[in-house]
């Protein structure tokens, strides 16, 4: 088993690009691989999560791949039973078992890892409540897809915004819609909105009141543009923004693009920024001034529709003077690993003091003045822990080493070799 040895960062570099936002990704893939019109995708994610899309969507589509680019539509024919390998990715499980609900014929979904585990239930409920055929048998389920008439569904919100993802794009196949009635807390919404705006890009008819969701049925997925580019993702490149602040250098990441960003993610914006960072925004980009970077504040934070940047966050919590809390992310534990406890395991290896109150979702953070590091950290495989464990070597006093970092391919493969762009210095030690 390999080790990533990660000791210190010299700055040498003050231009780097956001990846793409993996959310918008796998959205934009599934929609086009069920659009009656070609869409040519670019500048794609191009993590696990992204081929785990791919391999899930090909019974139904055509797909081309060109460099960096991905053609796709919705085949004219279509296997009748179909094996899917959707490998560690919780969305393309969760959507594809709605949509192949309503595409005759039987698929079986394997998933694999830290996805066999997580949680299924209460969509499986919910589909059967539609009179859809579905059983599962350990971890793979079986989807016997026929006509759905639709209907009427209340279901939780406070487990995973990716139920309500997969009925959203199977209620266009249905005969007469899908209501669906969120029951709150709702965690995650903005990610429930960005599903919204997806189909609608696809001429998807969706009404949305509060908590109550309505799409049609018996309509067709047709692009309204022949061409998508996917932006940056803010909540991966909050790393950069934690790097920058922390390492004391001015950074300037390219690709983000306010008026495309998913709001939960562009949240760590305000957040950091209120600890006290400046930060400077153009139309595509964002200018961090880390050299100016001095004391910062302690604050609270409502995490619950944000819980992507729970773990660059907790980064800056922990050299802030004083007490900072996150609260409302209880659903933290059913991510790819317990986030909560791998957040905690990190904080306390630099040096910080952290309590964590699962049964509630909270985190209290008392910050320090200076990152300790001279520890070792299990990042269990999941991508968001390694990415929080290698940031906060770099910026720590001593080095720390990372086991069980390779998850990192999840959502973005790249990390490293990026962050050696930057001035890291990290090893793999076997």
């Amino acid at each position: 088993m390999s080790r990533l040895l990660v000791n210190g960062f010299e700055a040498r570099g003050g231009v780097i690009e956001a990846p793409p936002s993996k959310a918008l990704t796998l959205r934009y893939l599934l929609a086009s691989a069920l659009s009656r019109t070609w869409v040519s995708l670019s500048r794609l994610n191009w993590g696990d999560d992204t081929w785990s899309m791919i391999r899930g969507t090909k019974p139904f589509s055509e797909t081309e791949i060109r460099g960096n680019q991905v053609r796709i539509r919705r085949g004219v024919s279509f296997e009748r039973f179909r094996v899917v390998d959707v490998g560690e990715s919780g969305f393309t499980l969760r959507t594809l078992t709605g949509v192949y609900s309503g595409i005759e014929g039987v698929t079986l979904l394997i998933p694999r890892g830290s996805l066999i585990d997580r949680p299924m239930d209460e969509l499986i409920v919910a589909l059967r409540s539609l009179n859809v055929k579905i059983d599962r048998l350990g971890s793979i389920i079986r989807v016997t897809g026929d006509k759905v008439v639709g209907g009427y569904i209340m279901i939780s919100g406070s487990i995973s915004s990716q139920y309500i993802s997969s009925l959203l794009f199977l209620a266009p196949f249905t005969e007469g819609g899908i209501e669906i009635s969120i029951k709150p807390p709702v965690k995650s919404r903005p990610y429930i909105d960005a599903t919204i705006n997806v189909l609608r890009d696809f001429n998807i008819n969706v009404e949305k009141s509060g908590d109550t969701i309505y799409v049609g049925g018996s309509q067709e997925f047709r692009a309204m543009s022949d061409e998508f580019m996917i932006p940056g993702d803010y909540s991966l490149a909050a790393y950069y923004i934690v790097l920058s602040a922390l390492g004391g250098f001015n950074l300037r990441i390219m690709n983000l693009y306010r008026d495309r960003a998913i709001e939960s993610e562009y949240s760590f914006i305000k957040y950091a920024v209120s600890m006290g960072i400046e930060i400077e925004e153009d139309r595509e980009s964002v200018l961090v001034k880390g050299s100016l970077t001095r004391e910062l504040k302690p604050i609270d934070a409502d995490l619950g529709d944000s819980p992507d940047i729970v773990m660059p966050l907790a980064l800056l919590m922990a050299r802030a003077s004083g007490r900072s809390r996150i609260t409302g992310v209880n659903h933290l534990i059913y991510k790819e690993s317990n986030r909560l406890r791998g957040i905690a395991s990190i904080l306390k290896c630099l040096g910080a003091s952290v309590s964590v109150y699962e049964a509630n979702g909270v985190i209290e953070v008392d910050g320090v003045s200076r990152v300790r590091g001279g520890c070792e950290v299990d990042a269990v495989n999941d991508h968001r822990i390694v990415m929080m464990s290698i940031i906060g070597g770099l910026v720590a006093e001593e080095p720390v080493t990372v086991v069980n970092w390779e998850g990192i391919s999840k959502s973005w493969p790249t990390f490293i070799w990026e962050l050696e762009r930057l001035g890291a210095r990290i090893q793999i030690v076997q």
